[in-house]
């Protein structure tokens, strides 16, 4: 499942190897024409400072509102409240829809454009995500250099790696490479 939201949420980037690297993909063209295109935005790549910095902001309230809920633990207020300023700049309303398989439903529609608007569909999506979909299923990559949102679609929401075959095989490698370096130790130390 896709969300706008996820997306912006992890315009943050940070190498899943262990280089170190981070990069703000905010302040990037590639990025942004991407996103843009995915998401049917029409927009360029911010280039005012405070633009970025409202984007930033807006992510950095999310990104721990987020951390809260992957950690079943309940949000910092300030950071509700900053998510909600933001939400009171945007305007919108709210229509009744009727959709034969999900019946009606309520749709929350934004009428800002530029990025105030973008900044309403990111919040949009984001309410979605916490109230339509299941919470306990909004995760973080449990690689420490990754630290990737994503929503777990596993079964049993087992899941702890954003994916298997990067995040996932690393970490199991380097499990299997500590485990072997303690028995080696433990052995040498035995010999003497």
């Amino acid at each position: 499942m896709e969300w706008l939201c996820l997306d912006f949420l992890n315009s943050d980037y940070r190498n899943w190897r262990g280089s170190g690297e981070r990069v703000d993909r905010l302040n990037q063209p590639e990025w942004w024409q991407k996103f843009s295109r995915k998401w049917i935005l029409d927009l360029p790549m911010p280039t005012e400072p405070a633009v970025i910095a409202a984007l930033t902001e807006l992510r950095n309230y999310m990104r721990r509102v987020t951390e809260a809920v992957a950690a079943r633990q309940a949000p910092d207020e300030q950071d509700l409240a900053g998510i909600n300023r933001i939400a009171a700049s945007v305007p919108t309303y709210r229509r009744l829809v009727f959709d034969p398989e999900a019946q009606y439903q309520v749709q929350e529609v934004v009428l800002g454009e530029g990025w105030e608007g973008l900044m309403g569909k990111i919040l949009s999506s984001f309410g979605d995500l916490l109230t339509k979909g299941d919470p306990r299923r909004l995760k973080i990559c449990e690689n420490p250099n990754c630290l990737w949102v994503y929503y777990d679609e596993s079964r049993n929401r087992s899941s702890r790696w954003c994916e298997d075959k990067t995040c996932g095989n690393l970490m199991k490698v380097r499990r299997f490479r500590e485990r072997q370096k303690q028995k080696g130790g433990g052995a040498a130390e035995g010999e003497d």
